[in-house]
C-alpha cells in the first residue's frame, strides 16, 4: 500500500484534487552540473485572447491537430480565414512554446521558430521562455521527454477530457544546466531535427520513386 502525508493548506489551495498528484513522487536523480528549477521560474504565460471575424485573412492558426505527438512537428498547417475559426483564440509570437494542455499524454509541444505571429486554440498554453536563464530549444525538447511527460501526467484533472492547468504546470520541476551547456545541447538538438526532416522527406519520396521505376520499366 502506498501512503503519503499532504498538508491541509495544499488541499485547500486546489480547485480539484487528483489522486496521482497526491501520491509521493521520486526526486529527479540529476547530474551535478544541473539545477532544479520550477517551470514557472523559467517562463511566463502569454494570455492575450482574440475573437476573429470575416475581415481577418490568412491567419496563422494552430490547433492541436497541427502539432504532431511526441515530435512537436507542425503538420497539415495552412493559414485560415477568420470566419473559419469559430471560437476565441490565444495569440502567440515567434520564440514561444505552444503546449497542448488537453490530453497531455499525446505530448504535443511545439517550439515556434518559424511564424512571426498567429493565434491558437485555447487548449494550447502559450509559454514565453525567459531567454536569460533558459534556451527555448532545450526547454521544448525537455518537455517532450518521456521522463518529464510522465511527471506532467500526474497533474491531469478530468476523466472525459483530461487537462493540465497552467497553475500546476508552473510547479513542474525541471533539470537545467548552465546556459553554455544548454546552447551546446540545443545545437545537437537542431542538428538532429534537421536530420529528421531530411529522413521524413526521403520516406515521402519512396512511393513516387517506386512508381516511376515500375512505370519506366514497362512503358515505351
Amino acid at each position: 500500500m502506498i501512503t503519503n502525508i499532504v498538508e491541509s493548506s495544499y488541499l485547500f489551495s486546489k480547485n480539484a484534487w487528483s489522486i496521482q498528484a497526491l501520491l509521493p513522487q521520486k526526486k529527479l536523480n540529476i547530474q551535478k552540473e544541473y539545477k532544479i528549477f520550477k517551470l514557472g521560474d523559467l517562463i511566463s504565460e502569454r494570455k492575450e485572447s482574440v475573437t476573429l471575424n470575416d475581415n481577418d485573412f490568412d491567419v496563422n492558426y494552430i490547433g492541436l491537430e497541427n502539432i504532431e505527438p511526441k515530435t512537436g512537428r507542425l503538420v497539415s498547417f495552412v493559414p485560415k480565414n477568420g470566419n473559419e475559426i469559430k471560437s476565441t483564440c490565444k495569440r502567440y509570437s515567434i520564440g514561444d512554446i505552444l503546449y497542448g494542455r488537453l490530453r497531455p499524454n499525446l505530448n504535443k509541444v511545439y517550439f515556434n521558430n518559424a511564424i512571426n505571429s498567429g493565434v491558437c486554440t485555447t487548449e494550447i498554453l502559450v509559454l514565453v521562455p525567459n531567454s536569460d536563464i533558459i534556451n527555448p530549444v532545450y526547454l521544448a525538447e525537455l518537455l517532450r521527454t518521456d521522463v518529464i511527460n510522465q511527471r506532467i501526467l500526474r497533474m491531469i484533472k478530468g476523466a472525459a477530457l483530461p487537462r493540465v492547468s497552467m497553475a500546476d504546470l508552473n510547479q513542474l520541476e525541471l533539470p537545467v544546466p548552465s546556459m553554455d551547456k544548454q546552447r551546446e545541447l540545443s545545437l545537437v538538438i537542431e542538428k538532429k531535427r534537421n536530420e529528421l526532416e531530411k529522413h521524413i522527406q526521403i520516406a515521402k519520396n519512396i512511393p513516387m520513386d517506386i512508381d516511376q521505376m515500375l512505370t519506366t520499366s514497362f512503358m515505351k
